[in-house]
């Protein structure tokens, strides 16, 4: 709940332009940052088709994705279901690919123990649930 609350505090503001020095300040903003002109045209199509011409709006809706995924982790686990253990380990990690070229692009302890606090969280996670073992 916190996290859809969330979500529609970032649209709000978004909307009241109170956020627009935060992050991204323009839809063109967004578009130049792609390296490829094949894939500036095909996300500038699928922005324009959806509709997100705000930076906001994408950040809300990443954030309702997560909320989401959140929930159906907690059901799964309170009704004890073996794809919530799988679903909380892959969810754990998916950030990991992300911190790795953090810690490449510009190495500081605090990412570099980040990284290592995520991996050691998912390895363990895996371990105890022995999750893939013999797969």
């Amino acid at each position: 709940m916190l996290l859809i609350a969330a979500a529609i505090g970032i649209l709000v503001l978004g909307r009241t332009g109170v956020l627009y020095g935060w992050a991204v300040d323009s839809r063109q903003d967004l578009l130049l940052a792609a390296d490829a002109n094949l894939l500036y045209r095909l996300l500038n199509q699928v922005l324009v088709w959806i509709g997100f011409y705000q930076h906001t709006t994408v950040l809300a809706v990443a954030v309702i994705f997560y909320a989401l995924v959140e929930g159906t982790e907690g059901v799964g686990l309170a009704m004890r279901r073996r794809w919530a253990e799988y679903l909380i380990v892959i969810a754990t990690g998916f950030l990991i690919p992300y911190e790795i070229y953090e810690v490449v692009n510009r190495v500081t302890l605090l990412r570099v123990g980040g990284l290592a606090l995520n991996v050691v969280v998912v390895v363990y996670l895996a371990w105890r649930k022995r999750l893939f073992v013999g797969i």
